[in-house]
């Protein structure tokens, strides 16, 4: 029996030693474990004079004064082009947000307006996030509506991203592979494709904006997808098709998109992620008309600002969380979106109105009944606000023209202080 205990003693202790050494051969592993290569970061004082993968002028650094007046420079641009091709028509812009598979809310939208014949045609189409998978399409016009509809209502978790195992995890750069997305992107964004946005682009003066964030720097990237469709080239359509998949790539769930730019002879390299940490929708920079009286080349023009948030917006609505660490930071980060949202929505109306725009909101209202999706992108969910939003449209979709709990007279009084911060000061 001595020897019998003995030798299980001797055996647990061998199973200890094992499992120390293999603690410590972890440790030392990531000790010794060095990040995934990269060139350097482009400094921040060349973002808005550096070449893009050989391409200039493509994309404006909005948190810099000189980005904000790139950007209104080439609009300025093209609005002289507009109003002397078609002086006085209306000018209608559409932002579409951020929200994963709720994105079926908005595709949805789309099909039912046009069903119901009256959608206008954009002049300007912005996107971040899923939004920014969306407007392509949305700026294409009706033609691309069964694609809207396709991506959203038939679209798997697998069709998106590969989860990553626990070893691989800690020697990569997120915890999923976006290369699913990033063939589901390509198989819809071809050369003819691109062919179509730049003709948009450069004929008939139409504008489709995506956001991205430049984690190095941790600001927004507004991005000229007509003009960077105006190349034509392999590296024009590569760079394409990255900006999208950069704006709906999740920091630490998805991969960052690492982006090539060269200043002076030296190239760098930036890492780009979802659009939706700097801002979960937008119209454009709230400076842009307003600080350099660009605004005046919209006069004699009526202006309509339409918003699709894709999101719920239901104050009752709950969930008990997991005591995990993956769904307690999903649910706070969904949770800190959507907030965000919020303050991104009054901007963006508050911007509306200071430039003499209509403002038009939809959302998903709490009147939408569904189960909880089973997953990031659940078909039978998506299919259901799909149909959801697509019913409602078609039957005249009605738009908020404020945002919720925001009444006419306190928005008035909102702009009247704004005003008056803005006005000079009497000494």
């Amino acid at each position: 029996m001595t020897t019998s205990r003995h030798l299980k003693g001797l055996c647990l202790m061998r199973q200890r030693i094992q499992s120390v050494v293999i603690a410590l051969g972890l440790v030392l592993a990531l000790v010794g474990w060095k990040p995934l290569d990269r060139k350097p970061a482009l400094p921040p004082a060349y973002a808005n004079e550096a070449s893009i993968e050989g391409m200039t002028g493509v994309r404006y650094a909005v948190y810099q004064m000189t980005g904000i007046d790139a950007l209104l420079k080439d609009l300025e641009g093209s609005l002289k082009i507009l109003n002397r091709i078609s002086p006085g028509t209306p000018v209608n812009y559409l932002s579409i947000s951020g929200g994963g598979g709720d994105g079926a809310f908005g595709a949805g939208l789309l099909n039912g307006w046009t069903k119901h014949g009256d959608r206008p045609e954009f002049n300007m189409v912005t996107g971040v996030s899923t939004g920014a998978l969306m407007a392509p399409f949305a700026f294409l016009g009706p033609d691309y509506d069964q694609t809207l509809k396709a991506l959203y209502t038939n679209v798997k978790d697998e069709n998106v991203f590969r989860k990553r195992n626990y070893s691989s995890v800690l020697l990569s750069d997120g915890l999923a592979d976006t290369k699913p997305l990033y063939n589901l992107i390509a198989k819809y964004v071809t050369p003819e494709f691109m062919q179509k946005v730049a003709h948009e682009y450069n004929h008939r003066q139409r504008w489709l904006l995506i956001a991205t964030n430049n984690l190095d720097t941790g600001q927004p990237i507004i991005w000229n997808m007509g003009k960077i469709a105006s190349y034509d080239t392999p590296q024009a359509l590569e760079l394409f098709r990255n900006v999208m998949l950069a704006s709906a790539s999740l920091p630490g769930f998805f991969s960052p998109v690492m982006i090539n730019a060269e200043y002076k002879g030296t190239n760098y390299q930036e890492m780009h992620v979802d659009g939706g940490v700097s801002r979960q929708v937008f119209i454009y920079p709230a400076s842009l008309f307003k600080e350099t009286g660009g605004a005046k080349l919209l006069e004699g023009r009526k202006r309509e600002a339409y918003l699709i948030r894709n999101d719920i917006l239901d104050s009752e609505k709950y969930q008990t969380v997991e005591r995990k660490t993956l769904a307690i930071a999903n649910q706070a980060l969904g949770q800190f979106a959507h907030s965000h949202g919020d303050g991104d929505i009054l901007l963006a109306y508050l911007t509306a109105r200071q430039d003499g725009f209509g403002f038009h909101l939809a959302f998903v209202a709490e009147n939408f009944v569904s189960k909880q999706p089973k997953n990031r992108f659940d078909p039978e969910y998506m299919q259901a606000l799909f149909n959801y939003a697509e019913s409602r449209a078609e039957k005249g979709y009605h738009w908020l023209n404020t945002p919720p709990g925001l009444s006419e007279a306190l928005s008035t009084s909102l702009m009247k202080y704004r005003d008056g911060l803005d006005a000079p000061q009497k000494k």
